[in-house]
């Protein structure tokens, strides 16, 4: 969202990228509905395909709603025991992610997490759960923790530390991938909101007749797509985070602690939170909340405990009821695409969710298993 903190890290030359627009076409050969980071990638991996006439509408602009508003964490192993079928998926999509960091800058980092643990007990069966899914993980004892953190605070049985797991810039990323497209001849149309979905699109800035629709707009897709006569179940869930600063390099990985999660932007800003609330839609943050990671970043690393809030901001998270994205065709419709509903996890999946999509926009189909991830799941229309 627009008062997000990664607004304060952008250049001159990367807001322009993100507020620059084009008048709607009226025709195209795919449109998006959706310029979030899914939206991007699949517009993108369209045109590295060599797919033409590429229209992206938003009723706001790239990267103003939850892929603006998050952590840009890839935290694949530690998230790795919520991810189920996804896990092929995120594997894919870290592969994509050092792809794209070697043509744009996003400050991708891979640094590590440190999770903090109450017990030792806890740190073996998080520590256990991600070497089980393949990938590196050490235990840390109490005595090393300040080694690797030394601005922590708080004393710990123990903790977990994930070293290929990182983070990075959501809003620069859509920033280069939306000049990227522009430059390619991707129309990119903010301020349209769509009114009747389908190849025949009614939005708010006229008729948008179109071979292919993709949706993917995060948390408002189902009141798109019941215009087409089916409702995935998914809904909006509220995220806070704030951030104080700019302060000198003081947290050198992402950091966990019993509540909350912090990390530092390469700009100085020690940006934490994670809440999940079941609001809807409603937007802002609430003070006692804000009250409640403060201090949780207080008592973890005391060198902020007087550090006032520069910036607190919220998100809506795409929720499905099941724990699993919808990404594929919509139920009925040969031409009608959908990617939403990754909760925690779009920054994640934004890439593979991209290259699925255009796979099978271009092919009809895809190499990577999507099986589980389908709308008609185990023989039934999830709706």
């Amino acid at each position: 969202m627009r008062d997000s903190i990664w607004q304060l890290t952008l250049s001159e030359a990367q807001r322009e990228a993100l507020e620059a627009g084009d008048p709607l076409p009226r025709t195209a050969d795919v449109a998006i509905v959706g310029a979030g980071l899914i939206g991007l990638a699949i517009a993108y991996y369209l045109r590295r395909a060599g797919v033409t006439g590429v229209c992206v509408v938003d009723a706001s602009g790239p990267v103003a709603e939850a892929s603006g508003a998050n952590a840009g964490g890839l935290w694949l192993a530690r998230e790795c025991s919520h991810l189920g079928p996804l896990l092929p998926l995120a594997r894919a999509s870290g592969a994509l992610y050092d792809a794209l960091a070697a043509e744009m800058a996003f400050d991708l980092k891979r640094a590590g997490l440190l999770e903090l643990f109450p017990s030792g007990g806890a740190v073996e069966g998080a520590a256990a759960t991600a070497r089980a899914a393949g990938f590196p993980v050490e235990e840390v004892g109490e005595d090393e923790i300040r080694e690797l953190e030394p601005a922590l605070g708080r004393e710990f049985e123990g903790a977990v530390l994930y070293p290929e797991d990182g983070q990075l810039n959501p809003v620069k990323l859509g920033a280069e991938l939306a000049g990227r497209l522009r430059r390619s001849g991707v129309k990119i149309c903010p301020g349209v909101e769509v009114a009747r979905a389908g190849t025949r699109m009614e939005t708010t800035k006229g008729r948008l007749t179109a071979g292919v629709v993709v949706i993917a707009c995060g948390a408002w897709t189902p009141l798109v797509t019941r215009t087409l006569g089916w409702t995935p179940p998914i809904k909006p869930m509220r995220g806070q985070l704030l951030a104080v600063g700019p302060l000198p390099p003081m947290l050198g990985r992402t950091v966990i602690g019993p509540e909350y999660y912090y990390w530092q932007l390469r700009e100085g800003f020690v940006c934490g939170g994670g809440t999940t609330e079941d609001v809807g839609f409603r937007r802002g943050v609430e003070a006692g909340d804000v009250a409640r990671i403060r201090a949780e970043m207080g008592a973890l690393f005391p060198g902020l405990a007087k550090e006032e809030v520069v910036r607190a901001w919220s998100g809506f998270r795409p929720f499905c009821e099941d724990g699993l994205p919808v990404v594929g065709r919509v139920p009925g419709y040969d031409s009608i695409y959908v990617a939403a509903g990754h909760f925690r996890k779009g920054v994640m999946l934004a890439p593979v969710t991209g290259k699925i999509v255009a796979d099978l926009i271009r092919a009809g189909r895809t190499e990577l298993p999507i099986e589980a991830l389908r709308a008609e799941r185990q023989g039934r229309s999830v709706c």
